[in-house]
């Protein structure tokens, strides 16, 4: 692994109200979210007591800029059952892709790097919720609140986990970025 030291985008830290305790529970996944609306708008509402839900980021739509609205020690509400062993990162976004843009990919396949070396996780497809690693937030189907129809293609979830693969083999990842 290369020593040199790789950036991930600018963390900004905007407390949501909507959170609780994990109890104890494990992170085992690492879940790719996507909204139906745009960075500034998406932070406000997952930080607004009557949206009941939150998230632990979210990507602005160039990749440039993230929010962190929930302590990773904390449970964000997020994907229903799986919110106690899950970290969700939400991707502003309002196309039908699952993503805005090639570099809010390239950012998001860092972020999630860095977040499976934190929680020394595999860097693989845990399809339907099942095991360790990465998924879609339509993988985990009405036990993660039901949404089907959101998040990339197959072909580009595939596409993906390589440059989630090739950011941790770069490595030169900064210990701390986000809180804790």
């Amino acid at each position: 692994m290369t020593t040199n030291k790789v950036t991930l985008a600018p963390l900004v830290w905007k407390r949501s109200p909507n959170f609780s305790s994990r109890k104890g529970a494990d992170v085992r996944l690492i879940v790719y979210h996507e909204t139906a609306g745009h960075y500034r708008s998406d932070v406000s509402w997952l930080c607004n007591p009557k949206a009941d839900a939150s998230a632990y980021f979210v990507v602005r739509e160039d990749g440039g800029e993230v929010t962190q609205l929930v302590r990773l020690r904390d449970k964000a509400w997020t994907q229903a059952w799986y919110n106690p062993v899950s970290v969700g990162v939400e991707h502003s976004n309002v196309t039908a892709k699952g993503y805005s843009t090639e570099a809010q990919l390239r950012a998001s396949a860092r972020i999630f790097g860095w977040l499976l070396n934190l929680y020394d996780l595999p860097t693989r497809w845990a399809r339907g919720g099942v095991g360790a690693g990465v998924c879609r937030h339509l993988d985990l189907g009405a036990a993660g609140g039901g949404h089907t129809q959101c998040g990339m293609g197959d072909h580009d979830l595939a596409r993906w986990l390589e440059m989630i693969t090739d950011e941790r083999e770069r490595g030169g990842y900064r210990r701390e970025w986000a809180r804790l």
